[in-house]
């Protein structure tokens, strides 16, 4: 190859920090944590939304404003919706198999296909909307007893929850193998760096794991082998229950009892690897942002809490039919995928998306403030501000395909958390300056969480117990 001067490169990008020689601006890129922020301020430093890096030949664009992710995202998604060669994850973590890591081609058109169909809205309306209400209530009986464990109580119902509708399998225990394995790649996903110098130097890639300063061979090695463990456990479990006639109907089984849609991909791989990519941690990552949210605004949460008496009472328990009459809770479900975006740096071919759209002060009064009546309609915006939605599922031919069913989890989560429990920071301080969320470009497979924080969770009613105990018997015996 021969290589092109960088005045000629420069000609096809936007504008950026000015170019060092040999690293180009290396040292200009943000690390070390909360890196939206940084590329937000560089933006404008630089007075312009959208922003070029080049860094030792890897060209980075960042996208700051909404307006320019969807003229680039959605408009001319066939140009940039693929991906770049990513060494590290790929092809040393294996994990080509995963539908957000694939670039543009077949394999990515029939995997999204197949995410796609079972996620959509009368799918989920339909036959997943009784599972996420199953698991909701089944987490309000586990937060009643012990809520010191919230996060705890979150991954077994998100776990669950994707669990029964993708392998049919009912997750009984915080310690289920297939959860375990599942949270085992993503924890360590956490704790691994998602680019290394490999992604840079791909020859690299073929220095042996004893080598001096090959540790990211190491490390692969185990991401490897928990990714694989990941898929082939359920998957093994539901083919057994098959051939034994009593396999729960589910995504997986039908997958595996239909033609694989990608030729030269057996039935069974294909089926493997499409229901490993659903499992994901927004959900709990989410739940986790709203948790703090309701610590530090109690104001917010006495509000919702308001309607869900007026609406729902208190002798049951919020349902997906009470959505239209509780706007006040819908807009909280929207302002806490806003207040903290899970994922605020998307991976893209070469372009980063980063919470500064959901944060732009332009378009939202305030936006580090969570403030749920920002969406009703006034004078001046006769619409509300801009439902964060539209940016934080992604966009184009990346969009998540299961936002229909984040949202519906989301809603009867919150909406059941706010009418049963009184969520409070047992400091009585606002200070949310110690809370911090981990990022990193591991965020390309990771969703943002938030570390620990102070709260208390009490009944906030006296009958709100036997009202959780009640709902979990119903449900239990209209889901067997």
């Amino acid at each position: 190859m021969t290589p092109v001067p960088d005045y000629k490169v420069r000609k096809h990008f936007p504008p950026g920090p000015r170019q060092q020689p040999l690293v180009g601006n290396l040292k200009d890129i943000p690390s070390g944590g909360n890196e939206w922020d940084a590329y937000e301020a560089l933006g404008k430093k630089c007075g312009i939304d959208v922003v070029y890096f080049n860094a030792l030949g890897s060209h980075l664009v960042v996208l700051n404003k909404f307006e320019a992710a969807r003229e680039l995202l959605d408009k001319k998604g066939s140009i940039y919706s693929s991906r770049p060669r990513l060494v590290m994850i790929n092809e040393l973590w294996g994990w080509d198999w995963n539908l957000i890591m694939m670039p543009l081609g077949k394999a990515f058109q029939a995997y999204r296909k197949v995410v796609q169909q079972e996620f959509q809205p009368s799918v989920v309306a339909e036959s997943h909307r009784i599972i996420i209400a199953r698991e909701t209530i089944a987490m309000l009986g586990r937060l009643m007893k012990t809520p010191d464990r919230l996060p705890e109580h979150l991954k077994q119902m998100a776990g669950a929850t994707i669990m029964a509708i993708t392998y049919g399998h009912h997750v009984t225990s915080a310690d289920d193998e297939f959860v375990a394995l599942a949270e085992a790649v993503r924890e360590h996903a956490e704790k691994t760096p998602g680019s290394s110098i490999v992604d840079v130097i791909p020859l690299l890639k073929y220095l042996p794991s004893w080598f001096p300063g090959a540790q990211f061979q190491r490390d692969a090695e185990i991401m490897r082998r928990l990714s694989l463990d990941m898929r082939l456990a359920p998957y093994n479990a539901v083919k057994k229950l098959i051939d034994y006639g009593t396999a729960v109907p589910s995504i997986i089984t039908r997958l595996i009892q239909s033609e694989s849609p990608l030729e030269g991909v057996p039935a069974g791989e294909f089926a493997m690897n499409a229901a490993g990519v659903i499992y994901s941690g927004i959900t709990v990552s989410a739940l986790l942002n709203f948790a703090l949210a309701m610590s530090l605004y109690p104001e917010v949460q006495e509000r919702a809490q308001q309607d869900l008496d007026r609406v729902v009472g208190r002798d049951r328990l919020p349902t997906f039919e009470d959505r239209q009459e509780l706007p006040y809770v819908s807009n909280l479900v929207k302002e806490t995928l806003r207040w903290k975006a899970v994922s605020p740096l998307a991976l893209l071919l070469t372009a980063r998306c980063n919470s500064a759209m959901l944060h732009d002060e332009s378009v939202y009064t305030s936006p580090h403030e969570f403030d749920p009546n920002r969406y009703n309609p006034t004078p001046k915006r006769p619409t509300g501000e801009p439902d964060p939605s539209r940016a934080a599922f992604g966009f184009g031919r990346r969009i998540c395909p299961g936002r229909y069913f984040a949202d519906d989890a989301l809603f009867l989560a919150i909406a059941c958390m706010l009418h049963v429990f009184k969520i409070s920071d047992p400091s009585e301080s606002r200070e949310r300056a110690q809370v911090q969320w981990s990022s990193g470009l591991v965020r390309r497979v990771s969703p943002l969480v938030p570390s620990p924080f102070p709260y208390k969770i009490i009944p906030r009613f006296s009958g709100a117990q036997d009202l959780s105990r009640v709902s979990e018997r119903c449900i239990m015996k209209a889901t067997r």
